[in-house]
Order: structure tokens, then sequence, then C-alpha cells
């Protein structure tokens, strides 16, 4: 199961002159194992140890959210680095919802829960 996210921002200078266009990194699922590539394809580098189902980069590219086989999902830097582990092991899919995470679970519920892990809300 492979999966690529890519993020596209437009940044401009503070005149608002001069736009340009610029993409973001691209998450691969590779074999259980989450791959942070350019734009381009090329590598940057590899995260995880082997048992990711699913994994997804925030809108500035800066955090990496990879849910494992075991229901665990991992907040995790661009460079790889466990930040935490969300919620209680029985995840089934995680991805980023602006500044919040959407966790949905095996028995169907999604939680809605902030960057530090906390629960907002189940739905």
């Amino acid at each position: 199961m492979r999966q690529l996210k890519k993020r596209r921002v437009t940044v401009s200078d503070l005149t608002g002159d001069n736009k340009k266009q610029t993409t973001m990194n691209i998450l691969k699922l590779n074999n259980g194992k989450v791959e942070l590539r350019k734009d381009s394809g090329s590598l940057i580098r590899t995260i995880g140890n082997g048992d990711a189902i699913n994994a997804d980069i925030n809108n500035d590219g800066s955090l990496i959210l990879v849910t494992t086989v075991k229901g665990k999902v991992e907040l995790r830097k661009e460079s790889g680095t466990l930040i935490r582990s969300i919620g209680n092991g029985d995840a089934t899919n995680a991805k980023f919802s602006g500044s919040d995470i959407l966790v949905t679970t095996a028995k169907g519920k999604t939680e809605v829960r902030k960057e530090s892990g906390s629960l907002i809300r189940t739905i």
C-alpha cells in the first residue's frame, strides 16, 4: 500500500509581488516504513521502524503523524524524532485537520485531539 502526500504553499514577499510556488515534502509508505521525499522524488530520510500503516504531514511540513500496526499514533518532527505517542492504542488512522489531529479508532469513532495529545471530543 503506497501513499503519497504532497503539499503546496505560496510564498510572497512583503509587498505581495513576485509570488512563487514552493512544493513541500512528500510522505511515501514503503513496506511499513515512512519515507520523507522531496517533490522531485529523492529520498530525504526514512522514519519509523517498519510497522507503519498510515502517515500524514501537517500543512507547513514540520510535523508527521505515523499510525502503527499496534494502533499507536506517533507525532514526530520532520527530522524523524519522536515527540509523543497519542491515543490509547486502538487507532486505525490519523491525520491533521488544521492544528488538530483526527484519530479514527477500531470502534469506528473519531477522536479530535490537540497536538499535545489531549482529547478535545469524540465524534
